[in-house]
């Protein structure tokens, strides 16, 4: 799987591919922390062109799924809170708190669509299609 992120520090995007399992982790874990004001997103790309865009915001994340046909879906939260603020590409992206995760919900996500779920599955995780 491919996966890329912009690399606030380096002001450049960084691309490579990923295997599920805990290279997914690591890959959330490392473009999470990587801050200057605001973590960056990483987008998981598939071999079918569906995409998945994880946004983290400290222990929250927000995951943004596009199919093979152009149709997109959002992750869904049951609690409300602050919305969620990352770095797209070096695009400042604030969504709705309710669009928020835990980050381990995204991370199971983003491992299963590594694996090759479409759409990406997680054990308590909702998808609303935009």
């Amino acid at each position: 799987m491919r996966f890329r992120y912009f690399d606030p520090s380096e002001q450049s995007t960084i691309e490579g591919d990923v295997q599920s399992g805990p290279e997914v982790a690591e890959l959330i874990s490392l473009v999470g922390g990587l801050r200057t004001g605001r973590a960056p997103a990483v987008e998981l790309v598939g071999n079918d062109g569906s995409s998945l865009v994880v946004g983290v915001a400290g222990e929250r994340a927000v995951l943004l799924f596009t199919d093979a046909c152009g149709e997109a879906a959002h992750s869904v939260s049951e609690t409300a809170g602050p919305g969620v603020v990352f770095d797209f590409f070096g695009s400042y992206t604030e969504l709705p708190g309710g669009y928020a995760v835990p980050v381990g919900v995204a991370v199971e996500a983003a491992d299963g669509f590594a694996a090759g779920a479409r759409p990406p599955a997680a054990s308590e995780l909702r998808l609303a299609h935009d």
